[in-house]
């Protein structure tokens, strides 16, 4: 008989305390990170609102008591989401009609933050996701691709590298305003909204979405370090893909890096592997294959700095570089 899989209700009434709040309290062991992102339940205490327009009500910001703050005031702005449980709607909190009828006093709710909370009179930051309604349908969570696998599958890996969200050809995957699109949007730093009660209890855990809807693309900056915490680059994403510079990073890696100017490519080589980047195109390529995988941006050069997708070095086996919030960490470096 097969053993049954023991599995973990990752519910809205499951609370993540940020390690930011609990500083010195619970410190990080060994081979954990601190979290860039905070999600846990709350119960409305205050809502702030204001007049648009004469007729308009907005909701300008709530506080709330959670099992971290007696009191934590979160700003609702455009990069704020509003997603209800109860229908599986998702909409940005300034396109919400009467989200005054929605948010109220004595509610419990779900709430998506960053770690870095400001200690005026009472602790305040900028909210990313609101769930109301939680409970009522599968809930969802604000999530960032920080590993992206390919197979039949577009498996990644989010929350630090604690969970391995598996999307198949049949989850259906759109956009915030409901263009379908296919699970090869998801890349690397893609931010996302994802279905799911159930997540296996397994390292990481795993878990297979109901549906997900992929957040419009948001130019930012990460920086990347190596292993040592040593920062030798910045990257950015652009257009939704995460872009490094090429030299800086496969040089952090080993590799011997080869500029030429006639051709306009740059050739990489270390031990075996082996990879010439066409600037200009989106195909990559390991070693001397004519065919090339797309990571969703053509590589180019911009003040003498030749740019590739993230994701061009998982090609060359390093799979295991992650984008966790505003660090990408790369492994397998070569000391010296």
């Amino acid at each position: 008989m097969r053993r049954k899989i023991a599995l973990l209700l990752a519910a809205a009434m499951l609370s993540i305390i940020p390690y930011a709040a609990a500083a010195g309290e619970q410190p990080l062991a060994e081979g954990e990170v601190t979290p860039y992102r905070t999600e846990e339940q709350a119960v409305i205490t205050d809502v702030q609102t204001s007049l648009h327009e004469g007729d308009i009500t907005l909701v300008t910001a709530i506080t709330v008591q959670t099992d971290t703050y007696d009191a934590l005031t979160l700003r609702l702005k455009e990069s704020t989401f509003l997603a209800d449980a109860a229908d599986g709607s998702l909409r940005r909190m300034t396109d919400v009609v009467s989200p005054d009828k929605l948010l109220q006093k004595g509610d419990t709710i779900l709430v998506t933050y960053g770690t870095t909370i400001q200690q005026s009179e009472s602790a305040q930051t900028d909210a990313e996701l609101v769930v109301v309604h939680p409970g009522e349908g599968t809930t969802p969570h604000l999530l960032d691709a920080e590993v992206v696998y390919r197979d039949l599958t577009a498996r990644f890996l989010a929350n630090n590298g604690s969970l391995l969200v598996n999307v198949d050809r049949e989850t259906p995957v759109q956009t915030l305003y409901g263009e379908e699109e296919t699970n090869a949007r998801i890349r690397m730093g893609t931010r996302l909204v994802a279905w799911y009660d159930i997540v296996l209890t397994s390292y990481p855990g795993q878990t297979a979405p109901e549906k997900v809807v992929l957040l419009p693309d948001q130019d930012r900056d990460f920086t990347i370090i190596t292993e040592g915490d040593i920062a030798v680059a910045e990257g950015r994403i652009e257009n939704g893909v995460a872009m490094v510079p090429v030299r800086k990073v496969a040089e952090a890696l080993g590799y011997t890096v080869t500029w030429n100017g006639a051709e306009q490519s740059v050739r990489l080589a270390r031990d075996d592997a082996e990879m010439t980047i066409q600037l200009g195109e989106d195909r990559y390529a390991f070693g001397n294959a004519r065919e090339g995988l797309s990571f969703g941006a053509a590589s180019y050069v911009i003040n003498g700095v030749s740019w590739v997708p993230a994701e061009v070095f998982t090609l060359l086996g390093h799979e295991q570089q992650a984008l966790t919030g505003s660090v990408m960490h790369l492994s397998g470096v070569t000391a010296g």
